[in-house]
């Protein structure tokens, strides 16, 4: 390729090649005066050269800028770290203020835990594509200790695990109460009854385990936690395995001291026997 010349009134430097078909490419001589005074620090300068860069190009701006400060903040050693992050942090409330991009608006917003910001393009975006966002947000705010701006964003992006722990870490019984019903609403089920396990809810946990047809866990759970609920479990796991054509088992969940013969005849016990009693043979072997 061989270098033709530049037009500076198109923005464009031609090349030809070797069988002379000519090639133009879009080349801002502004945008590369201001590339090197921030390069070389002179912001006033850089300030000066902007307006006249077009409003098309001030995304690539933004990126170099947001780039740059990047770059320039880890060539400084631990003694001049200050002035690293002032200088980073000035390069990105530029960045910030030439883009005209929502979505790199907001990752900058967030960079500068300018949350206000962020939130305003957030709030402006589709409910479809706002979800991440939302949870971004949320993320930052609870880092910065916002919890009720954390909250607000939690419960917009629909993410109840987090919104779980939150509510756990302030306290809110009522909140908490809320989010178990939004959770078996959205068939969250782990999530729903570790809120009311959380909250001492027994009642609701056996009945949560009896729906979702574990029935055995709720029987379990009955018997450790909420022993005048047993009853209940047992005839729903009863039912459960009657409906399984397991009518032997049913009968032995409902009075298993009196009914396991029924289930176990004494060539099962004796099969039980043999294999147990190998297995413990080869282990003593091991």
């Amino acid at each position: 390729m061989y270098l033709l010349g530049y037009i500076p009134a198109q923005n464009r430097v031609y090349l030809a090649d070797k069988e002379v078909r000519i090639y133009g490419y879009s080349l801002s001589l502004n945008l590369i005066k201001y590339q090197l005074a921030i390069l070389r620090g002179n912001t006033d300068t850089a300030a000066e050269i902007l307006p006249s860069i077009p409003k098309e190009q001030r995304n690539k701006v933004a990126r170099f800028l947001e780039a740059r400060g990047k770059e320039h903040g880890s060539d400084y050693d631990g003694h001049t770290i200050y002035i690293a992050i002032s200088y980073y942090l000035n390069l990105q409330e530029l960045a910030l203020q030439v883009t005209t991009d929502p979505d790199h608006k907001f990752d900058l917003s967030l960079q500068l835990d300018d949350l206000d910001a962020a939130l305003e393009i957030t709030r402006t975006r589709p409910d479809a594509e706002a979800e991440t966002k939302w949870k971004a947000v949320g993320d930052r705010a609870l880092a910065m200790w916002r919890f009720d701006l954390a909250r607000e964003c939690f419960e917009r992006a629909g993410d109840l695990s987090a919104l779980m722990l939150l509510l756990l870490a302030i306290g809110d019984r009522a909140g908490l109460a809320k989010l178990a019903g939004q959770a078996e609403e959205k068939g969250q089920n782990n999530l729903a009854f570790t809120s009311r396990l959380q909250l001492g809810d027994t009642e609701a946990c056996v009945n949560l385990l009896v729906k979702t047809e574990r029935a055995p866990e709720a029987a379990l759970f009955a018997r450790t936690y909420a022993p005048s609920l047993v009853p209940k479990a047992v005839d729903a796991w009863s039912a459960e395995l009657t409906s399984k054509d397991c009518k032997k088992f049913a009968t032995t969940a409902m009075s298993p001291t009196e009914n396991l013969e029924n289930v176990w005849g004494v060539g099962d016990w004796f099969l039980v026997f043999v294999v147990v009693f190998f297995v413990a043979f080869f282990m003593f072997l091991a």
